[in-house]
């Protein structure tokens, strides 16, 4: 069974070195599609810049990462809805399919990829509630122990019951570590994995095993994570948000 915990030491360093050059990519590829004249209105969120983790800072594994005693089953949208088709219809409508960017993934890469789920978040326990598109990111080979380490944005769709899910990858863009450019996967075809709702979380297979273990709802956002094996082995962390 594979480890699922975050990476330390060297991983950490690795994770910081992709993490300012997929910046610096993000920043010329907005640079070069955005007309001369509004080149110098570049909105904060599509090139962050990027932060350097803590090195105190402990990695949890996903499995095992402790729930706080005061957090609630789910959020108050969803328990304070008179009906549950508007519960709902209120939590899809977060659905989304625009294109990630690297500033949609700051909460996962500066703090939840080790810590876990933050304090105050109410978790997600029904599969109703995830359905529609979500901005996706996986980080492949984090220690580099394959010389395969890689960050891939996507756009994720979800779909389907508690028994029968259909989770649908629909690639973007493919950033390699000690690479100078990005790879446009838009032209690639899409992956579809096929599961269900297993253990409070989302379990498909596909090209491998997807696994999203903690899905939760924070400040009117909604975020997933957890782990993606791969058919050779190499070890993958997947991370989702809307809107």
């Amino acid at each position: 069974m594979r480890n699922d915990s975050a990476p330390a030491g060297r991983g950490k360093t690795i994770l910081i070195v992709i993490l300012i050059a997929a910046n610096l990519l993000m920043l010329a590829i907005a640079i070069i599609t955005v007309p001369p004249n509004l080149g110098g209105i570049i909105k904060k969120n599509e090139t962050p810049a990027a932060v350097k983790p803590s090195s105190s800072r402990t990695a949890k594994e996903p499995a095992d990462m402790p729930e706080p005693a005061d957090k609630p089953a789910q959020s108050e949208k969803y328990a304070q809805a008179d009906e549950p088709a508007q519960a709902e219809t209120a939590v899809n409508e977060l659905s989304t399919y625009e294109r990630p960017d690297l500033g949609d993934f700051l909460w996962y890469t500066e703090d939840v990829f080790y810590n876990g789920v933050p304090d105050g978040a109410a978790i997600i326990d029904n599969v109703k509630y995830t359905t529609g598109g979500w901005k996706g990111l996986i980080i492949y080979d984090p220690d580099n122990d394959y010389g395969a380490n890689a960050w891939e944005f996507l756009n994720v769709d979800i779909a389907g019951t508690e028994e029968e899910l259909e989770v649908t990858l629909d690639w973007y863009m493919l950033f390699i570590s000690g690479e100078g450019n990005s790879l446009d996967e838009t032209d690639m075809e899409d992956i579809v994995y096929d599961g269900g709702w297993v253990g409070g979380g989302i379990r498909a297979f596909g090209l491998g095993e997807l696994r999203l273990r903690r899905l939760y709802d924070l400040n009117d956002k909604q975020y997933a994570f957890g782990t993606l094996d791969t058919p050779d082995g190499i070890p993958a962390f997947i991370a989702l948000v809307r809107p």
